[in-house]
């Protein structure tokens, strides 16, 4: 996958996280309403309509960070990949990899990093080493800011320590 599409990714899956803050901001203001009487919705959906695209504005801003590590799964390739099928719907979201990929691919957008709120970009390749061993790559993307949570090696390890348990 192209650094660009990687970064467009990445970019709106933050910016969901500007729109958490606005079902949440919705909540406050009816709360407040409840309780004071004022109304504040209408100040509340200004904030969550500057909360998306400013999430999405800084996100842009951001520099990703790519984390690739390889292992040896003692299985065939396709209880591999059904496994891995599994882990990642567990963890977050899968969707369809890029055609740039000559072996069996899973790719997913799961959250790393501090409380796992950080979109991470995972691509998992498959080589059939022989009838019982499968060689898995992993390549996971995550933009970071000025404190690093290293959630694309997070990302990487957690799938890792998954398949040896």
């Amino acid at each position: 996958m192209d650094e660009r599409t990687k970064n467009l990714i990445l970019v709106n899956q933050l910016g969901k996280l500007g729109k958490l803050s606005k079902d949440n901001g919705d909540i406050i203001a009816k709360s407040v309403k409840a309780v004071t009487g004022t109304d504040f919705t209408a100040f509340a959906s200004l904030i969550s309509k500057s909360s998306k695209s400013g999430a999405k504005w800084a996100a842009s801003k951001l520099k990703t960070f790519e984390y690739r590590e390889s292992f040896i799964d003692e299985n065939p390739i396709s209880k591999s990949i059904e496994y891995s099928l599994l882990l990642l719907s567990e963890m977050g979201e899968i969707f369809s990899a890029p055609d740039d990929f000559t072996e069996p691919t899973l790719t997913a957008i799961i959250g790393s990093g501090s409380l796992e709120l950080n979109p991470t970009i995972v691509f998992m390749q498959f080589i059939a080493v022989d009838e019982d061993h499968t060689e898995i790559h992993i390549t996971a993307s995550a933009k970071e800011g000025l404190i690093n949570q290293k959630s694309s090696e997070k990302a990487a390890k957690r799938i890792i320590t998954a398949f040896k348990m």
